[in-house]
Order: C-alpha cells, then sequence, then structure tokens
C-alpha cells in the first residue's frame, strides 16, 4: 500500500467515525425525546447533504467515502428514532423506501441517465427521509429529476450548453423538501 493510498484509508476511516459519532449523537437526543429534535436532525443532516452535493458540483463524482458515513448516520438515526418511538415500522419503511429509491437510481443509472454515485447517495439521503416521512420519501425520485431538469433547461436557455452537470444538488434539495414535508405533516 502506497502513502496516498494510506492516507485516503486513514481520511475514509475518520469519516466513518465522525459520521457515527454525529448519528450518535443524534440518536441520543431522539431517544432522549429532546422537543423539536425532527428539525435539529433536519438541519444536520441538510448540513451533511448539502456539503456532499457541494462534492458533486466541484468533481462531478459522489464517492463513497461521502455517501457510506451519511447512510451510517441515517441508519442509527432509523434505528434510534424506531426504538424511541417503540415503532419498529419506521425503521422498517425507510430502510425499504431507501432500497426502492436506490433501485430506481440504479435502474436510471444503468441507462446512462445519472451515475451510481447518485443512487447511493439518493438511497442514503432517503434512509433518513424515510424516518420522518415515511413511503413519502420515495417520491424524492420525481422531484429531484424535476429539479435537476430545471437546472439544466435554465443553463441551456443562459446558452452553458448541454454538459454533464452535478445532480447531487438536486437530490439533497429533493431529500429537504421531503424531509420538511413529513415532518410538517
Amino acid at each position: 500500500m502506497t502513502v496516498i493510498e494510506e492516507r485516503t484509508d486513514a481520511r475514509a476511516r475518520s469519516e466513518y467515525v465522525v459520521a457515527a459519532v454525529d448519528g450518535a449523537f443524534l440518536a441520543g437526543l431522539a431517544l432522549a425525546g429532546i422537543p423539536g429534535y425532527p428539525w435539529i436532525a433536519l438541519a444536520c443532516f441538510t448540513a451533511a447533504s448539502s456539503a456532499i452535493a457541494g462534492v458533486d458540483v466541484r468533481t462531478k463524482r459522489l464517492p463513497n467515502r461521502y455517501t457510506g458515513p451519511y447512510a451510517l448516520a441515517g441508519a442509527l438515526q432509523a434505528a434510534a428514532v424506531s426504538i424511541s418511538t417503540a415503532d419498529p415500522w419506521i425503521l422498517v419503511i425507510a430502510v425499504a423506501a431507501a432500497a426502492v429509491v436506490f433501485l430506481a437510481y440504479a435502474m436510471m443509472g444503468m441507462a446512462g441517465w445519472f451515475g451510481f454515485g447518485d443512487a447511493k447517495f439518493a438511497g442514503a439521503v432517503t434512509l433518513f427521509a424515510g424516518v420522518f416521512s415515511g413511503w413519502f420519501a420515495i417520491y424524492l425520485v420525481p422531484l429531484a429529476v424535476l429539479l435537476s431538469a430545471g437546472e439544466r433547461l435554465v443553463r441551456i436557455a443562459a446558452g452553458r450548453g448541454r454538459a454533464a452537470h452535478a445532480h447531487g444538488p438536486a437530490i439533497a434539495a429533493a431529500a429537504l423538501i421531503v424531509t420538511a414535508a413529513g415532518i410538517l405533516a
């Protein structure tokens, strides 16, 4: 293993540790029944998804080292809320909705419409969104596609061409909308 590979592995491990600590902290808030907890969690996950979307804008990639820790934190979140509410269906539905969204994006990835990083990121954000919005979280797919198409039309109208663009920001925005709608419902 080269020095660069060792540094990259160490960085990836540290990102998982940070995600686990953050997820555990938020899970602790959920288990403690902190008032306003859903909004605190939404703010934290929105900040994380915005940072990941920023990576996508800069690099046109969504690496596992970002989507994996996000999914880990979302899984901890789903488990904690399920335990604190004594409702195992919260966890089951969040995982099932994430699987549906991941598969939808994976199929679109096989068609060449999006990258597989988008599929991983969409599945990870749905794991979190599903905690608060249940099956409604699967609407992240059409909403993200519409947001991305709108952004692309604006770029084309502005004469900036048809070059590939990052889809991560649309996924992050759709997750914010779907989660907020679930919290408000």
